[in-house]
């Protein structure tokens, strides 16, 4: 009864930080973890309420082992996600830049992009001449198109705009590098030549999965470091794992 009581308890205690954790942006995926975590703890104590019948004690193991595999699981995903988190040494020999697109607060670059236009703007800073693509469109809440709103910004930080070209069509990373790679065709780069792609360090290891060649280096951008910043990265972390499963699923 004890043991039950307390699975109760710690499932009333999940359910609110899961209602929580949905009501602050940037940490919403880790609401849904935690409700999912309710769901199971609520299963496993209505199995201990049923502890002495032979289908309680099986659904137990079954339930498990379960457990145990999707940990496993996710430790293979999390961990191919933190070896790829940081910024290829071969980068520095890219013959184009493209800098992928995250959330636009109407017209100001949301956190996300920010931390990538920095990053971006970092490793520029020694390679004046490299043409910088900035790939994004225009999505719910945004009064210009990602694009546009890195162009501005690097131009405001005194970038040539000359060296700038915007991919304004792309609604996702697949297209983010299907429709950069029609302008990098139109500079006269080849396909095998060396490029350079900036997001999150969270995100080097499936941008670089979906681009699909040896020739995409990754550079990575991080987030300033404090308490709220750090819960953020975790939550990302923790959400990459998921959709690099997702896509490994799909075959890529």
């Amino acid at each position: 009864m004890k043991r039950q009581k307390r699975l109760w308890t710690a499932a009333a205690a999940c359910a609110v930080l899961g209602a929580t954790c949905r009501a602050v942006p940037g940490v919403r995926f880790a609401g849904l973890l935690f409700w999912c975590l309710t769901a199971l703890l609520i299963v496993f104590a209505m199995l201990e309420q049923y502890k002495e019948h032979a289908w309680a004690k099986w659904g137990k193991r079954v339930l498990l082992a379960f457990v145990c595999l999707g940990l496993v699981a996710f430790g293979y995903l999390e961990s191919l996600v933190i070896r790829g988190a940081h910024t290829d040494g071969r980068a520095e020999d890219a013959q184009c830049v493209v800098i992928l697109g995250a959330g636009v607060n109407g017209t100001t670059p949301s956190l996300m992009l920010s931390s990538r236009l920095q990053a971006a703007l970092d490793f520029i800073a020694d390679k004046p001449d490299i043409p910088i693509i900035c790939s994004g469109g225009q999505g719910p809440g945004e009064d210009i198109s990602e694009a546009d709103c890195m162009a501005d910004w690097l131009i405001a930080h005194g970038v040539d705009e000359s060296r700038i070209y915007r991919e304004d069509r792309s609604t996702s990373t697949q297209e983010n590098f299907a429709y950069s790679e029609e302008i990098m065709a139109e500079l006269g780069l080849d396909a095998g030549d060396m490029f350079a792609f900036v997001t999150n360090d969270y995100h080097i290891f499936r941008a670089g999965r979906i681009a699909g060649t040896d020739a995409a280096c990754g550079v990575a951008a991080t987030l300033p470091r404090s308490a709220y910043y750090d819960a953020l990265q975790l939550n990302y972390y923790v959400r990459e794992a998921f959709a690099t499963g997702w896509l490994l699923l799909r075959g890529n």
